[in-house]
């Protein structure tokens, strides 16, 4: 079949079922129940371009073509409309039979009463073994399961190898303060040269999550409030505002006109920079803009860091509470998660796969870059973690607010003391 872009939200009222007297099931097939109808139409959706969407067509091709009476269409739409239209299709409960959604949606739409509940199908048709007994808290909110990690990202820090090479340095980090020396001795700031760049004054504060984590905490707590001490926040500003007063990271400004064209214009890519704080998955994207030359490399701890603060960006996969067959939704969620023949047609679209088998078959397919990805994130599984709270409804809101007050202290206008008492103080009122 043949993907669509997302026009008009289409829910899992679309699906069709039939119900024809007279007529047996298939040998091969389960009967016709409430839970499996002799036809079944899907609508399945993803964010992203044409490309994915197609991919994806092609996962559940595989998946139709082994079920009788089944077939599934794939929608999809760039990412900012396509969580506009889940979140209105999430309201009227008019979802999409199966579609993916991040950890910043997931708990609005759980706490909605817009999701499926999984429990009843783990260990039938959904293969919780081949997932992992590891990722399904992710998907778990209150009582329930109502989401499956299919795949995942983590952090890491990218860095200019071949700057390290030409001036005889080795990659020797292991703490905050390892990482701030190497910096310091790589930057030239007398040539616009950056030993590494800000990840504060961004929207994405993943760095400062990791910082959080580092220290037992959570940035957000089971009720959806803050999950961090203020002097937490006050030492992670301080750190870099010691950094950006020795010309080691760029100023606000050279920084921000960075972030404009996303990795195109980034200082990392464009030889500005030589380490930058990053999503693993970058590593292939902006070594494809600079021919190569990167390096991925773990991040820094604290000297007494939480053994568990790893974390890790779930893709989660869920389905709407009110799909007329829940259970082939269940089977075309197992397949398109653990499957391997699946996965060597998605790879690592999404991101890499939580399934060890799914990992295992595509990694030869893989080029060398995505190869590295996926091998570090394996690499990173082998440490503890744990996973983080629900994701609150105004955490789009206070990110803002983060990235805000980060700026106040970049540019010199507010001290680190000052913007964390006013960050918490607008923090009571966006999260409530």
């Amino acid at each position: 079949m043949t993907p669509r872009r997302l026009g008009v939200a289409i829910g899992a009222g679309a699906l069709t079922m039939t119900m024809l007297a007279g007529c047996s099931s298939s040998p091969q097939q389960p009967a016709a129940t409430p839970e499996r109808p002799e036809k079944v139409d899907l609508t399945v959706a993803v964010w992203g371009g044409a490309e994915r969407a197609d991919t994806y067509q092609q996962a559940l091709d595989l998946f139709t073509e082994s079920q009788e009476g089944v077939t599934a269409t794939m929608e999809f739409a760039d990412q900012g409309p396509y969580f506009e239209r889940l979140t209105t299709s999430a309201a009227s409960k008019n979802l999409p039979d199966l579609f993916w959604v991040t950890d910043t949606y997931f708990g609005r739409y759980a706490d909605a009463g817009a999701l499926l509940d999984l429990s009843p199908y783990l260990g039938e048709q959904i293969d919780t073994d081949a997932i992992g007994e590891s990722w399904l808290p992710y998907g778990e909110y209150g009582d329930g399961v109502y989401a499956l990690p299919s795949n995942f990202n983590g952090q890491g820090v990218l860095v200019d190898q071949t700057v390290l090479d030409a001036q005889g340095v080795e990659w020797d980090v292991e703490t905050w303060d390892d990482l701030a020396d190497l910096a310091t001795e790589l930057a030239r700031p007398g040539e616009g040269y950056w030993g590494m760049t800000d990840p504060t004054v961004g929207t994405t504060q993943r760095g400062f999550e990791s910082w959080v984590r580092q220290h037992d905490q959570e940035l957000y707590d089971d009720e959806g409030q803050l999950g961090f001490d203020e002097d937490v926040l006050v030492d992670w500003w301080r750190y870099w505002a010691d950094l950006r007063d020795a010309g080691v990271i760029p100023t606000p400004d050279v920084q921000l006109e960075s972030e404009t064209q996303g990795l195109t214009n980034d200082l990392l890519t464009t030889g500005k920079a030589a380490i930058r704080l990053s999503s693993a998955t970058h590593l292939t994207a902006a070594g494809n803009l600079r021919d190569g030359g990167l390096a991925l490399h773990s991040y820094p701890e604290l000297k007494d860091a939480a053994e568990d603060w790893r974390f890790y960006t779930p893709l989660l996969l869920a389905a709407a509470a009110n799909t007329p067959a829940p259970g082939v939704v269940a089977e075309l969620m197992n397949s398109l998660v653990t499957s391997p023949e699946s996965g060597e047609i998605t790879k690592i679209s999404m991101g890499t796969p939580t399934a060890p088998a799914v990992n295992e078959a595509i990694l030869p397919l893989l080029s060398e870059g995505d190869q590295q990805v996926v091998e570090y994130l394996n690499e990173q599984l082998e440490f503890p973690t744990r996973p983080s709270p629900t994701v609150p409804e105004a955490s789009q809101q206070f990110a803002a607010e983060l990235a805000r007050y980060s700026q106040e202290v970049a540019y010199g206008r507010m001290t680190p003391e000052q913007a964390a008492t006013a960050l918490f103080k607008d923090a009571d009122r966006i999260l409530g």
